[in-house]
């Protein structure tokens, strides 16, 4: 047609403009990494494999949407894109692996896996921990965090060949830092994971209940002993169930068939059980020790059922979970054979302030709930804090019934300053320097996860060892969910709420944010 000039037009006809659909929708809600094997089980002798060649990472689609994975990319601890990989889309409930070596990881999970695995990732995932990064292009970081094989982490994912599966309550948060906090981690159901599937959890039978690793007598004799707890009201007949020190060799002893009845104990001990010689058994250490239990009838089933990693015990101590079979494990008398006893009534760790608004500074404060004063120094020296700040007592340091002790970063006597805006700032008082206030401790307290342990020193066994320590108190606290987060950065303190030996500081329940009272 002519327009009103006499030329003609070529215009087409008008098209209505859609936005499109953002990149990567779903990434930041519905992408979840589900397990990671960061140290596992050694290969069969004859394969000439290092463990490290079967890590892998897996991840799912938790959504109900396909994901489009072409802007994915791993950063940190391992580097991976998806970009023109063999798995560039994720359906709904499906899942993807990246993996540390194709051939090694076929040679133990089979072929059936190879549609699902996107391919190899370059670097390794270190043995002691570190920090992974998972980020989307358009849409910002999936998931950070840093894993670790300490205290607080599962231990029998550190080379005993169980993975690290994230709780499902942790799942939802991952973008927000969930998985710093080694008790939003679980170890996997089974050896060698389970990768390309949920993983399964076996039920809660059988467990480690406590274990006396420090029963010199006056001779010189000893006879150290673990007590296992059955969880359930059914009875459990042990059969091929073994007791071990190595998570390499977790079946150095093996428990004779025995039936323990519904919530019943039964407990071994190193002469008549698990040491009766060096060839066969294991010994405990009382200046630091791991204990595993494991359950291997093969044919896939075989599992760490359970572990812990204590350190020094004292004399005439054992180490324990209470109530019995509970998620937490306390310093406290012994009851071989019978219910456990709460723990230890001490010095305990009160107060953090792990992240201040600023400008204000870092704090933790002790808190002695006993009716008697209590020294900070033993015979062998004086206590310290350790973990993620480092603090020596001074020589002669105590704290009085019911009194309290405030830690900081720097040093009161010499930075009076520093001191005065402290004051100012928390309203801290009574403050008699160099006894109500403490410092510099070194360090610093981090704003996601961190532990901290109040500890006493313990002699070594010979001068060939260094000093033992045994806990007096620990916290190893998240600033997500369970623990409360309000305390991350906006003004609070993660404040103890009881402070009596029936409450572990490593409960996120035994925690409240709230105003900072230092010194109250």
């Amino acid at each position: 047609m002519k327009d009103n000039t006499g030329r003609w037009s070529h215009w087409s006809d008008p098209v209505q403009f859609e936005t499109a659909a953002p990149l990567s929708v779903g990434i930041l809600s519905d992408l979840r990494i589900t397990e990671v094997m960061y140290n596992p089980a050694p290969a069969e002798a004859e394969l000439n494999l290092d463990n490290d060649e079967f890590e892998f990472i897996e991840l799912k689609n938790t959504g109900d949407e396909t994901l489009d994975l072409t802007h994915v990319s791993f950063t940190d601890g391992v580097t991976f894109a998806f970009a023109g990989s063999a798995v560039t889309a994720l359906s709904p409930g499906e899942f993807v692996l990246i993996v540390r070596n194709e051939q090694a990881f076929a040679s133990r999970y089979g072929p059936a896996l190879s549609d699902r695995i996107a391919g190899q990732y370059d670097g390794k995932l270190a043995n002691e921990g570190e920090t992974v990064k998972l980020i989307d292009f358009w849409n910002g970081t999936v998931a950070e965090f840093g894993y670790d094989d300490g205290r607080g982490w599962p231990a029998t994912a550190d080379g005993g060949g169980h993975s690290l599966v994230p709780l499902d309550a942790a799942i939802l948060t991952e973008p927000r830092g969930s998985l710093n906090y080694g008790g939003n981690w679980r170890a996997s159901g089974y050896i060698h994971g389970s990768p390309g599937r949920d993983d399964p959890q076996p039920a809660t039978t059988v467990v480690l209940n406590e274990i006396a690793a420090a029963t010199a007598d006056d001779a010189g004799g000893s006879n150290d002993w673990i007590e296992l707890c059955n969880v359930g009201a059914a009875p459990v007949t042990l059969r091929h169930w073994y007791l071990s020190d190595d998570l390499d060799e977790p079946d150095k002893w093996a428990i004779p068939p025995t039936t323990i009845p519904g919530h019943g104990r039964v407990s071994f001990d190193e002469i008549s059980d698990f040491h009766v010689s060096s060839a066969d058994g294991f010994g405990l250490s009382r200046t630091g020790e791991q204990v595993f239990l494991s359950h291997l009838p093969g044919a896939g089933e075989n599992r760490i059922v359970d572990g812990v990693r204590f350190k020094a015990q004292e004399p005439g101590l054992s180490w324990g979970r209470y109530p019995d079979g509970g998620a937490y494990w306390l310093r406290m008398n012994p009851t071989r054979d019978a219910a456990n006893a709460e723990g230890l009534l001490d010095v305990v760790i009160d107060e953090i302030m792990y992240h201040p608004a600023e400008p204000n500074e870092e704090y933790v404060e002790l808190y002695n709930p006993t009716s008697e004063e209590i020294s900070l120094e033993t015979l062998d020296g004086a206590w310290r804090l350790d973990g993620g700040i480092d603090y020596v007592f001074d020589a002669g340091m105590s704290l009085p019934a019911g009194g309290r002790l405030i830690i900081v970063g720097f040093d009161p006597h010499t930075e009076p300053s520093r001191l005065a805006a402290f004051v100012a700032a928390y309203q801290a008082g009574p403050l008699a320097p160099g006894i109500d206030v403490a410092g510099p401790f070194a360090g610093s307290l981090s704003n996601s996860s961190e532990r901290i342990a109040l500890e006493k020193p313990l002699a070594a066994d010979g001068p060939e060892e260094s000093s033992a320590w045994a806990i007096v108190d620990e916290v190893g606290y998240g600033d997500t969910a369970p623990w409360p987060e309000d305390a991350d950065g906006a003004g609070a303190a993660l404040q103890r709420i009881d402070a009596t030996g029936a409450h572990s500081g490593n409960d996120p329940a035994n925690w409240q944010a709230a105003p900072p009272t230092p010194g109250h």
